[in-house]
C-alpha cells in the first residue's frame, strides 16, 4: 500500500473522512463519503473526537514537503471547516467555501452571461429558430425532446459508444469496469447520479421529472458514466489497488478541495471525446450531433451561470428564496422544475457549500484542456485522473505543464494555511 504519512496519521486521516460521513447520515440522511478504497473503518463517535484527530494529523503532516503536504493540509483544513458547517457553525458562506474548496464566492459578470446568451442564441438560430431566447429554447427542447420511459434505453445507447471513446482516447480501465444498472427515478432535485458499488462496478439513476431532450443527455450521460464520475470511481479505485494511490487520498469526500476536479471532469467529459468537435473524425458521432452537442453545453452552461449566482445571492444572503427563484426563470429561462430543482440542491444544508463545483470545475478543468497542447493530452489526463489534487494544486500542475501561468478563475482562490 503506497502511504504518505506515517501508519497511524494516514489512518486516522481516512478516519476522519469515514467520521465526517456517519455524522452527516446521522444528521442529514445524507452520505458524503461516496467512495472509500481502504479498509479503515471510521471509529471517531462525535465532532469532539474529530476535532482531535484533526488536530493531530494537522501537526504530523505540518513539515510534510512539496504537493503531498500541500495536498492534505488543504483536506485537513477542509475538514475542519466542513465539520463546522455540520455543527451549524457561523461561519460566512463565502469562508466556507474558500476553505473547503478553495473557490472564490463572487457573482458571475454581466459581461460573462451576456457573452454566453449571444453563443446560444446564435446556436438556436442557426438550427433555424426564431423568436426570443426562452421562445428559441423551449422549441429546440421540444424538437429533440426524449419520451420519459425511454431515457435509460437511450443512456445506455451513448454509455456502449462513450466508453469506447473513453478507452481509446482518455484513460484505460480494468476489464472488470461496467455499469449493472441504468434506472430512472422521480422526487428527487438532481438530475443524473452516478453510485460507485466498488470492485470496479457502478449504476446509474436519471431523474424523469425533468424533461430531457437527446442532446442534453448526452452531456449529462458522459457526465455520469464515461469519461465522468464511474471513469473517475474506477480508475481510482484501480490505482489504489495497484499501489499508485496513496491510502490519503483513497476516498471522495463531498465538501473537499478535490470537488472542483471531480465535477469539472465530467462537466467536460463530452468534450473530452471529441463529440463536440467539428474538426476531429469521431466514430458514430455525427457532424449533425455534433452541432447540437455544442449547442445543449452551451445551454447548460448559460443555465450553470444563473444557477450559480442564484446559489451565491440566496447563501451570501442577498436574496430570498422567491428572489431566486423569479431570478432563474424570468432572467435565466429556466423552468419551474429546474429553478425549484435547483434551489432545493443549493439551499440544503451540505449541498450548498458543493454547488458552486459545477461551475467553477467545468470553467477550470476546461480550459486547463484546451490550453493543453494535443502532444501534451496524456500528460493532462494523467494529471486529472491518476494524481490527487486540489483546486490550487491543479491550477500549478497545469500552469506547469504549458509552461505559462494558468488563470481559470478572475481571483486566485488562496486558502488560509493553518
Amino acid at each position: 500500500m503506497l502511504r504518505w504519512t506515517e501508519k497511524e496519521t494516514g489512518e486516522k486521516l481516512v478516519d476522519v473522512v469515514g467520521s465526517l460521513n456517519e455524522q452527516a447520515q446521522k444528521l442529514y440522511q445524507q452520505e458524503v463519503a461516496t467512495a472509500s478504497y481502504s479498509d479503515v473503518k471510521p471509529t471517531l463517535d462525535n465532532f469532539d473526537q474529530i476535532g482531535l484527530a484533526i488536530e493531530e494529523v494537522e501537526k504530523a503532516i505540518h513539515s510534510t514537503p512539496g504537493h503531498e503536504g500541500r495536498y492534505m493540509r488543504s483536506m485537513v483544513n477542509a475538514f475542519r471547516y466542513f465539520a463546522r458547517s455540520l455543527q451549524g457553525d457561523k461561519v460566512g458562506y463565502d469562508e466556507l467555501l474558500l476553505n473547503i474548496q478553495e473557490l472564490p464566492s463572487t457573482l458571475i459578470t454581466d459581461d460573462s452571461i451576456s457573452a454566453m446568451k449571444e453563443r446560444v442564441e446564435k446556436g438556436l438560430k442557426d438550427f433555424g429558430y426564431t423568436g426570443t431566447l426562452r421562445e428559441m429554447g423551449e422549441a429546440w427542447r421540444k424538437d429533440t425532446l426524449i419520451e420519459p420511459e425511454v431515457v435509460t434505453t437511450v443512456a445506455e445507447k451513448f454509455m456502449e459508444r462513450s466508453k469506447h471513446g473513453t478507452l481509446e482516447r482518455v484513460i484505460g480501465l480494468p476489464e472488470e469496469d461496467g455499469i449493472d444498472s441504468i434506472k430512472s427515478i422521480r422526487n428527487v432535485f438532481w438530475s443524473g447520479y452516478s453510485k460507485y458499488t466498488g470492485n470496479y462496478r457502478g449504476n446509474l439513476t436519471f431523474n424523469i421529472d425533468r424533461p430531457w431532450s437527446e442532446p442534453i443527455l448526452a452531456q449529462i450521460m458522459t457526465h455520469e458514466a464515461y469519461p465522468g464520475h464511474q471513469a473517475f470511481y474506477c480508475r481510482w479505485d484501480y490505482l489504489f489497488k495497484q499501489g499508485k494511490l496513496p491510502l490519503e487520498a483513497s476516498y471522495y469526500l463531498i465538501n473537499s478541495p478535490t470537488n472542483a476536479l471531480f465535477e469539472g471532469g465530467p462537466e467536460t467529459a463530452l468534450h473530452f471525446l471529441g463529440w463536440d468537435v467539428l474538426e476531429e473524425e469521431t466514430p458514430g458521432v455525427s457532424l449533425e450531433s455534433k452541432k447540437q452537442y455544442i449547442l445543449a453545453r452551451d445551454y447548460l452552461d448559460l443555465q450553470r451561470m444563473y444557477q450559480t449566482n442564484a446559489c451565491y445571492m440566496y447563501n451570501l444572503g442577498h436574496s430570498s428564496k422567491e428572489e431566486v427563484l423569479d431570478y432563474m426563470m424570468n432572467q435565466g429561462s429556466m423552468n419551474s422544475v429546474e429553478a425549484g430543482n435547483s434551489f432545493t440542491f443549493f439551499s440544503d444544508p451540505i449541498q450548498r457549500t458543493y454547488y458552486p463545483a459545477y461551475y467553477y470545475g467545468r470553467w477550470m478543468v476546461g480550459l486547463a484542456y484546451d490550453a493543453t497542447p494535443v502532444e501534451k493530452r496524456q500528460d493532462y489526463f494523467k494529471i486529472l485522473y491518476d494524481t490527487p489534487h486540489t483546486t490550487v494544486t491543479f491550477i500549478d500542475a497545469i500552469s506547469h505543464l504549458i509552461g505559462t501561468e494558468f488563470v481559470p478563475f478572475v481571483v486566485r482562490p488562496e486558502k488560509v494555511e493553518k
